[in-house]
């Protein structure tokens, strides 16, 4: 699945570039725009073909790559309120019966190779046509991340808020460092600068992407730990002032709520979940295993963020 096609679309992504944020997306949190759209769901007709309009959803590498969520309609069913060592409401864990389609799932893994790392790409879903005349809104984004073996030259690298972030951290006995991660921001561009390259999956689907160029900023970093061949990944995010953080899920559950040091976090999919006021804003955590339990994760947080 190779591009097919290379062409200049001058200026249409600059015409979508409020919606996408592309100056400088938040990789981990669209909150208030989803927010914002389950809001209006139930009290406003639905316009898939107006301007584009992004939100978001977890996914699973830098927990996944946090899934963006784009043309569809939202429908809030139940959420939870998880607080902090001081009894604040720090993330509302939603429900939505909204999924992206697997075939999305792999253009997205499929561009994140195309990529170099540290560079970004907004991924248009639709016919040539319709990406160049602006009639889809279905647009996800996905990062590259900077890889570090070495865990001192990754935390060197580390800086802004996320540098204070619990990144020097000791795992559970057996687990060792694999490798560090950093997913940057996007340098802006101007229209002239915009290219779009257009390819297919292997059944005909049709979508393009534009890249974009690693800024300065980091938007959230990422450590690999490993052990007898099992992998847990530790991920932290900067959200910046929210208020607080959105988790979406299919049907939030009390039960999949834990106890990480003196924070409320919550398991899902293989994923343990909790966010920290910090200066300036908040921080979201994340563990995840491909086969991890919610005990196993527990315990790793535990480990590395104990109570007090």
């Amino acid at each position: 699945m190779k591009p097919n096609d290379v062409s200049p679309e001058a200026g249409m992504m600059c015409r979508i570039k409020e919606s996408v944020v592309a100056a400088n997306p938040p990789e981990q949190d669209f909150s208030d725009r989803v927010m914002k759209r389950i809001g209006q769901s139930g009290s406003m007709p639905s316009s898939p073909r107006q301007a584009p309009a992004v939100a978001m959803k977890r996914a699973a590498v830098v927990f996944c790559v946090v899934g963006l969520l784009s043309g569809f309609s939202y429908a809030a069913i139940e959420w939870l309120d998880l607080k902090d060592k001081s009894g604040n409401s720090v993330m509302e864990v939603r429900g939505t019966d909204v999924k992206i389609p697997a075939w999305q799932s792999d253009v997205l893994k499929e561009v994140k190779k195309q990529i170099a790392p540290g560079e970004s790409a907004v991924v248009h879903f639709g016919s040539k046509e319709e990406i160049v005349k602006r009639e889809t809104d279905d647009i996800l984004w996905v990062t590259s991340p900077i890889e570090y073996r070495d865990p001192d030259a990754f935390s060197a690298a580390v800086r802004g808020p996320l540098a204070d972030s619990r990144l020097s951290v000791r795992p559970p006995d057996g687990f060792e460092f694999e490798a560090g991660y950093l997913y940057m921001d996007s340098e802006p561009q101007s229209p002239n600068e915009d290219r779009l390259i257009f390819a297919k999956t292997p059944d005909g689907k049709e979508y393009a992407y534009g890249v974009r160029k690693p800024g300065s900023g980091i938007q959230s970093v990422s450590l690999k730990f490993k052990k007898d061949g099992r992998e847990i990944d530790y991920n932290i995010a900067f959200l910046g002032e929210v208020g607080k953080s959105n988790y979406f899920v299919e049907k939030p559950s009390k039960e999949l709520v834990a106890q990480v040091g003196d924070t409320e976090a919550y398991y899902d999919n293989h994923s343990l979940i909790w966010v920290e006021k910090s200066e300036g804003g908040f921080l979201r955590y994340s563990l995840a295993g491909s086969a991890a339990t919610k005990e196993e994760l527990v315990e790793f947080a535990r480990a590395i963020r104990p109570a007090g």
